[in-house]
């Protein structure tokens, strides 16, 4: 104890040059207050560490911040789950953790959502901070905290797996993105458990996510003849997609789906989703073509070019000079006397704007050529999407 103590105040100690006198003894007292407060025991320490919050309210300091963590797991521990939440949620608001802190905190929550027959029971909120604490678990190593999560989610899910349907089982499995036992599983059941078309679009899910991408089109062209989901569309799309790396040929398909997904999706109501598979069926048109790729490189040679336009300065200088005798002589020889330049002249006027505006940019002659081609077959993917739209939408009778 006199180990951590020493610890935090030489931590305090070494910004202390950069504050004033009196903000050196509020963050002396910061410090050690809250480890008096924090290592109080029960209801005694809660009661300390609201007054510690009341006295040092600002939540940009680490203590503040840390009193908020310890109070939401000093309520679980009392079982005040709904203080726990309350103070847990704050929490989550003010951001900046420590190692590990943010998965304990939402596992906190999690098990303050969890607790049956009280009123703050919530299972999908409880599945929400489970779910972000195997997240986090998974990201830092963190074994126990992932252990714990998946024992949680596990009981979430009601009776245990000797009492659960096969559809809550194989479900289950793939919650816990146990993928490869899904699939095992999925073997084993009889033919009326494998045509349920759950069970069967969970199978399918499965060998998506193990990359077995010829299997689960399969899988998924069978389901997609008995119901058209979004879901399925989308997840053909992804699958054909990926197959359009290796054969552009591919990118039709992926387009279309993703076309069949946008339109299946709005029927479902999920709208955000029917956004992001029209999106997609943009992208893969674009990749059938080149167009992203183009796009990219176009953007990684502008930044280089960006990066050296100062070299460029001396060269719009002489630019500049040649525009401005240019002008003068205009002004000298034709409005002058009211009469009206030749074209070539005023071409040359405009050729000489252009050119120094794109040395300005960092962007060259060339460059300019390559965006006009990229607008065009931009414009070239716009119609061949609502093409396919117009196409889809007939074939789907809608």
């Amino acid at each position: 104890m006199k180990k951590l103590i020493f610890v935090i105040l030489l931590t305090t100690l070494v910004v202390l040059p950069c504050l004033s006198l009196q903000e050196v003894d509020r963050e002396v007292a910061r410090t050690q207050d809250y480890i008096t407060a924090a290592t109080k025991k029960g209801v005694e320490k809660i009661n300390a560490l609201k007054v510690y919050i009341k006295k040092f309210p600002e939540k940009t300091s680490r203590w503040t911040r840390l009193a908020y963590y310890q109070l939401a797991v000093g309520y679980y521990e009392v079982k005040n789950y709904k203080e726990a939440i309350k103070m847990g949620e704050q929490r989550l608001k003010l951001g900046s953790y420590g190692k590990g802190e943010e998965g304990r905190l939402n596992l906190v929550l999690a098990n303050s959502y969890g607790i049956k027959d009280t009123p703050q029971f919530n299972k999908d909120k409880a599945l929400k901070y489970i779910n972000r604490a195997i997240e986090l678990a998974k990201k830092s190593g963190d074994k126990d905290v992932l252990n714990i999560a998946k024992s949680l989610k596990n009981q979430l899910y009601g009776p245990s797996p000797k009492t659960i349907s096969p559809e809550q089982k194989i479900k289950m499995l793939y919650s816990n993105e146990e993928y490869w036992q899904a699939i095992s599983y999925y073997k084993t059941l009889g033919a009326a458990d494998k045509n349920n078309f759950e069970i069967h679009l969970t199978y399918a899910h499965s060998l998506y996510k193990t990359n077995k991408f010829d299997s689960a089109l399969k899988e998924y062209k069978t389901l997609y003849s008995k119901q058209k989901k979004g879901i399925i569309a989308l997840r053909m799309g992804d699958i054909f997609s990926k197959k359009g790396k290796r054969d552009k040929a591919f990118y039709d398909s992926a387009a279309t789906y993703y076309v069949h997904a946008n339109f299946r999706y709005k029927k479902e109501g999920s709208i955000s989703h029917s956004k992001v598979a029209l999106q997609k069926a943009e992208v893969a048109l674009g990749d059938k073509y080149d167009y992203n790729k183009k796009v990219k490189a176009l953007q990684d040679k502008q930044k280089k070019s960006q990066a050296s336009a100062k070299k460029n300065e001396q060269l719009i200088r002489k630019k500049q000079r040649e525009l401005k005798i240019l002008l003068r002589r205009i002004r000298k020889e034709y409005e002058a006397i009211d009469i009206p330049p030749p074209l070539y002249l005023e071409e040359e006027v405009k050729k000489l704007e252009h050119e120094i505006a794109a040395f300005q940019s960092g962007i060259s002659t060339d460059d300019s050529a390559e965006i006009v081609k990229l607008n065009e077959l931009k414009k070239k993917i716009k119609i061949e999407l609502e093409t396919l739209k117009a196409n889809v939408k007939k074939e789907l009778n809608l």
